[in-house]
């Protein structure tokens, strides 16, 4: 991998599964996505994504495996946060993440609800702009009282550009949803529990949203406000 100082960070996705690539428009959040993609797909996972990309199965037509009922596949939803906004919607998805073994990539700017946000991976600064191809990058892992965080350089990002297309219309990421609940649904008859998966379970209700969303924003603003205590402390020295 051309990661310098990652050890083990595709353990650590692979173990939680559900991970949030932040950054601004343009920031190179999918280029990320699709290289940690294209390290899980030399061992074997297909690639599911809303963003055209040439190593990308058509996720339309892919099923589960008829032997192991999974559906071993790395799961890249580009702009994530626009559709992932509801507690139970992202609950619904993750219990049938390790069962099935999907890797769930969620690169986008809004951020998705915080059940989404297990394990968050940030570029905190880039040299690209001034001709080195390095990216520094910090992850997150927050569960409960756990909280772990470290940092990692990723070198030559260029290695993945014209893999994907930035100007190709992509998928609705709606669509790849509800496909992705379709499998969980198809996940569940093979192994005989006929009761489908139910609408609350994969809808989201405008208290969910609400709700939610108010948990999000609490969230944004105790960031900025940490962000202004550390520049606050800055000044004084």
């Amino acid at each position: 991998m051309s990661f310098v100082g990652a050890g083990g960070l595709l353990q650590l996705i692979q173990s939680y599964r559900l991970i949030w690539i932040g950054g601004k428009f343009s920031g190179g959040k999918t280029s990320f996505a699709m290289k940690i993609a294209e390290e899980f797909c030399k061992t074997g996972y297909r690639l599911l994504t809303n963003t055209p990309c040439v190593w990308a199965d058509e996720w339309e037509k892919v099923r589960l495996n008829d032997e192991t009922g999974m559906l071993n596949a790395i799961v890249v939803m580009d702009e994530a946060g626009l559709a992932l906004k509801a507690t139970r919607q992202v609950e619904a998805m993750a219990a049938y993440a390790a069962k099935m073994d999907c890797i769930y990539l969620f690169p986008s700017f809004f951020p998705p609800i915080r059940a989404a946000q297990v394990v968050t991976v940030q570029p905190i600064f880039s040299f690209v702009q001034i001709g080195l191809p390095v990216i520094v990058y910090r992850w997150r892992v927050k569960i409960g009282s756990f909280d772990d965080r470290g940092s990692f350089i990723w070198v030559w990002p260029s290695e993945v550009w014209g893999i994907y297309s930035r100007r190709a219309p992509e998928s609705s990421i709606y669509d790849l949803v509800e496909f992705l609940g379709d499998r969980v649904e198809d996940y569940r008859a093979k192994f005989g529990v006929s009761k489908r998966v139910s609408r609350m379970e994969r809808d989201v209700s405008e208290a969910d949203t609400f709700r939610d969303s108010v948990a999000a924003l609490s969230e944004t603003v105790d960031s900025f406000e940490a962000l202004s205590s550390r520049g606050n402390r800055r000044k004084r020295f």
